[in-house]
């Protein structure tokens, strides 16, 4: 992801109606205007889908399956896939929820089709502060250092540009740039971001 001027283009009928965001609508997403306010950066209901073309090699998809109890709790299994190499990934199921306040949390994974419980952790932020950790624990039990670094816009992808807040993690290893009322229109992944993933279709229903 790098600043560049965010251009607009007609979304695909495959993906949400929802368009990029026009210059002049960024400070009203950002602090919540009333047309935004009911939207979340990480949008959570079962069926809700991510594809990305990644350095126009080859293809990943993200994807809610669908609703999972943690305790009293209801959580969405998001689906989420981290490439290693063009023919190599890994699937990693995290237990998602979105709270009243449009904080996105961690509660778990989903491992064989069992829960594996955590320490609930607020991951994808409703007011996202600049230099602030999101850190919470990996599915092996470690902590995943996860940092919030400013608001920008996306390279080209295949929908047009969007204004997104990207979160940093693993030693910079990842990052993932969340679009307010759409989610993740852009990954990277390393070492060094090798592979530039860009929103290619997707479905967000809330």
């Amino acid at each position: 992801m790098k600043g560049i001027a965010a251009v607009l283009c007609v979304l695909m009928a495959a993906c949400s109606p929802l368009v990029a965001l026009p210059v002049d609508s960024r400070a009203q997403a950002v602090q919540g205007s009333s047309v935004a306010a009911a939207k979340v950066y990480q949008p959570l209901a079962v069926g809700d889908y991510w594809t990305y073309t990644c350095n126009n090699e080859f293809t990943i998809s993200d994807r809610v399956t669908k609703k999972v109890p943690v305790g009293k709790r209801t959580t969405f299994a998001f689906s989420l896939q981290i490439p290693s190499s063009p023919t190599k990934s890994t699937t990693q199921v995290q237990l998602l929820a979105n709270d009243a306040h449009g904080n996105t949390w961690i509660y778990g994974y989903l491992k064989k089709g069992v829960v594996s419980k955590i320490k609930p952790a607020e991951i994808v932020a409703a007011s996202p502060k600049a230099g602030k950790h999101y850190n919470y624990v990996g599915p092996k039990g470690h902590t995943v250092s996860r940092l919030f670094k400013e608001f920008e816009d996306t390279n080209p992808t295949p929908l047009g540009v969007f204004w997104v807040a990207a979160y940093f993690e693993s030693n910079d290893t990842h990052n993932y740039g969340y679009s307010l009322g759409r989610g993740d229109m852009e990954q990277d992944h390393g070492p060094a971001y090798k592979y530039d993933c860009l929103i290619e279709k997707y479905l967000a229903k809330n």
